[in-house]
């Protein structure tokens, strides 16, 4: 990819860009496949029972006993997952959706299996976008490369659904879709430009705005990809009636601003310039600072509700939303997108100061501006506007960093609970109170021979009080070794026991080589950490290691993507937590097989996986 003195070899770039999906792609994404022997094998906790939802549709749980006179406290996490299909080129092939875990009447489900509200493994949007003409079943340019769907809270907006990414061709453009869970599977879809393969895709916590890196095949330069994003209640359409889904918007869609999540709209706004020495981005991942539970209000009789559906119709309620108003804290007003590329070693960091800043002023600037907003549609001159015609909304570049060895994979500060200020948080949601110890926004970059690089991020995360950064602020503060021989993926520790805000002070890393994935804690100042824990199993070659969601449930469960035994294994890494007395009530009562946790089952699948994501079921 790159010659002796690091520039980008254009007949490489050009061969490898409409092979990200093959296997030529994989092994330049994420090095060759686990070969690693004399790994421990982890004990499989097995089926005790199943469920059943009809003829042929058994759903087998692996703790509990079926009780159909306790009360049913059911949750069920539903994943996404892509990958190289196993022969062909078929789409169908190639994505999947699946429960992760269930809880449902007094027993546990930790094995990956088929969704019992529908019994395959095709996600039933696809057959929508084939139906529309969006996709086509055949056609290698629609072969999936990228999937993501964002790691935060359960039940919070960039969580609802995946965003997958084709491989575009040079006669055909990428897609960029959805898929997402049994009970929020809104549709939406959008086209990049000819001669742009996307390679990485980014949601910010609020559903506001998808960033995508691409490498431009006919200018031979990298971009980033600006999608704003408009989320409704499921089943509704653009200009149709609204209901009370979750507490989003009940006027109208909003793109660029917070919403729910369960995208109807999509709409490139244009494509931002990466530096010349980053002609080849392979990762992304961006930052707001916001807590996704922020947006969560009180009505007047102490009912639960979110500011999206209180502050509805937004034209009547800008001054909810303006400096001094009820709900001013509760949507995000910056961030940060950190961006790498494995074959340049280089890093280069975003400000979306601009683009949210001038989004926000739109919607809440005035009234005619707002009024403005209300002509939603991909035409150039409805908006959202394009970035061609309003620059000031361009997000810019800080500054670039040299790295010494190949980056493969990124992680940011996701939320900070209550955060109030610049590097504050309070101790409760309206206490006047701050916490002793400053919280501090961090960029984590992992290389592939085994190191995380942390970065500051300053005033750039903005969380909900406009700042201004410099880019002094952004700077390395430390450096964590000996994760392993191979790291492809870092991912959000959304929770752990007798940890405090895993989310923000640990993460996953998946070290393919040595078939092994650990937790990797930060200290308190986030300028140091060690590594927490790690698991290992000789059943997988795992590219990506992503975790399930604790929800009233604490299953404390891993998804694998294991790409040479293609299938989704599961794993359980500590207690499982019901949320009564009925079983498994308290931390002890149900461990794990052995002291280093247990196999939980695999899902075959008809295609050799590099991506999957979890979330819960709304």
């Amino acid at each position: 990819m790159v010659d002796s003195s690091g520039a980008i070899v254009a007949n490489a770039y050009d061969n490898i860009a409409y092979k990200f999906g093959q296997s030529e792609g994989v092994a330049y994404r994420f090095g060759p496949a686990a070969a690693r022997t004399g790994v421990n094998t982890l004990p499989l906790r097995a089926d005790v029972g199943a469920i059943n939802h009809g003829p042929g549709n058994d759903l087998y749980y692996q703790l509990g006993a079926e009780n159909t006179f306790a009360s049913n406290l059911y949750v069920s996490i539903h994943g996404a997952a892509i990958g190289t299909p196993a022969s062909g080129s078929s789409l169908s092939n190639s994505v999947a959706w699946f429960q992760s875990q269930a809880t449902d009447r007094v027993t546990f489900m930790q094995r990956p299996q088929l969704l019992w509200q529908d019994r395959r493994i095709l996600p039933t949007s696809i057959d929508a976008y084939y139906a529309a003409g969006v996709l086509s079943p055949n056609d290698p340019a629609d072969l999936p490369i990228v999937e993501d769907r964002g790691e935060n809270a359960a039940d919070s907006p960039s969580t609802r659904l995946s965003l997958i990414a084709t491989q575009g061709s040079p006669t055909k453009p990428a897609t960029i879709f959805t898929v997402g869970t049994f009970t929020a599977q809104n549709r939406a879809s959008v086209k990049l430009a000819i001669g742009k393969v996307p390679t990485a895709i980014s949601v910010t916590g609020g559903g506001e705005f998808a960033f995508v890196t691409v490498w431009d095949t006919i200018s031979h330069k990298g971009q980033v990809a600006v999608i704003s994003l408009g989320g409704s209640c499921q089943g509704c359409t653009l200009n149709g009636p609204k209901y009370d889904w979750w507490h989003d918007w009940m006027d109208m869609v909003h793109p660029g601003f917070f919403n729910q999540g369960n995208y109807i709209f999509m709409k490139v706004l244009g494509y931002v310039d990466l530096p010349a020495n980053m002609k080849a981005p392979t990762s992304i991942k961006v930052t707001t600072g916001m807590h996704p539970y922020a947006a969560v209000v009180y009505t007047g009789n102490g009912g639960l509700s979110g500011m999206a559906k209180e502050a509805s119709p937004m034209a009547d309620n800008r001054a909810k939303l303006l400096p001094g108003g009820e709900y001013y804290e509760k949507y995000a007003k910056g961030g940060v997108a950190v961006v790498a590329s494995k074959s340049e070693k280089t890093l280069a960091f975003l400000d979306l100061g601009p683009l949210f800043k001038y989004t926000n002023d739109m919607y809440l600037g005035s009234a005619a501006s707002n009024l403005e907003t209300q002509n939603v549609g991909l035409a150039a001159n409805q908006w959202p506007y394009l970035l061609a015609d309003r620059p000031q909304a361009t997000p810019t570049i800080i500054k670039t960093i040299t790295l010494a060895d190949k980056p493969t994979s990124i992680l940011t500060t996701s939320t900070y609970s209550y955060w109030s200020k610049d590097d504050r948080e309070r101790i409760s949601p309206d206490s006047p109170y701050w916490k002793t110890v400053p919280r501090y926004p961090r960029a984590w970059v992992a290389t592939e021979n085994g190191k995380v690089h942390m970065y500051s991020l300053g005033q750039y995360v903005q969380g909900p009080k406009p700042a201004v950064g410099t880019p002094a602020e952004i700077a390395e503060v430390g450096v964590v070794t000996g994760l392993g021989s191979n790291i492809t993926h870092l991912a959000a520790a959304k929770d752990y026991p007798s940890q405090d805000d895993a989310i923000n002070t640990m993460l996953i890393f998946t070290d393919r080589a040595n078939r092994k994935w650990g937790w990797l804690k930060f200290a308190d100042d986030g300028n140091s950490g060690t590594i927490l824990r790690t698991m290992e199993d000789s059943r997988v070659d795992p590219i990506m290691v992503t975790m399930s969601d604790n929800y009233s449930t604490r299953g404390n469960i891993v998804s694998v993507a294991n790409y040479s035994g293609q299938s989704i294994d599961n794993y359980r890494f500590g207690d499982l937590i019901y949320p009564d007395t009925n079983f498994c009530s308290a931390p002890g009562v149900c461990p794990t097989l052995a002291s280093t946790g247990e196999y939980a089952g695999k899902l075959a699948l008809p295609f050799k996986p590099f991506a999957v994501h979890a979330s819960n079921v709304p």
